[in-house]
């Protein structure tokens, strides 16, 4: 693995856990913040599919290097996919839009699916932390 690999992966794996949080947290308060300040409603950014679409466009390549490289590292097959289900359920709402998953749908399904991509991408982090096992 060349040497800037490990920075590469801990960085990405830290982006990824970032962006994949202030899904979240743009999911649960937007609402809250749209009835207590309704003059937010004309911010583009606050618009669910624009938010979503900019997140998953630094979190799809973020996430998907930093699982790269965690797999080159420690071989955990079962992580690379489990990371790879999150992006999927995390963009999911995209493309299965609003009209079949509704608001809340899409809410519940974007939280899953940042959920899953912290929780593998701080397993990864933890893993690219380790040295390899020398080979016998």
């Amino acid at each position: 693995m060349p040497k800037f690999a490990p920075k590469l992966q801990t960085r990405t794996d830290k982006l990824a856990i970032l962006l994949s949080s202030m899904c979240v947290l743009h999911c649960l308060f937007t609402p809250i913040l749209l009835i207590a300040i309704p003059s937010l409603a004309g911010v583009a950014l606050l618009n669910d599919e624009t938010f979503h679409r900019v997140m998953l466009f630094f979190v799809v390549p973020s996430g998907a290097l930093a699982l790269a490289i965690g797999y080159s590292h420690h071989q955990k097959g079962g992580l690379a996919m489990s990371g790879i289900l999150g992006l999927v359920v995390l963009s999911s709402p995209l493309w299965l839009g609003h009209a079949y998953l509704g608001e809340t749908g899409e809410v519940v399904v974007s939280v899953i699916g940042s959920a899953i991509i912290v929780a593998v991408h701080t397993v990864n982090y933890r893993l690219g932390k380790r040295k390899p096992a020398l080979p016998q």
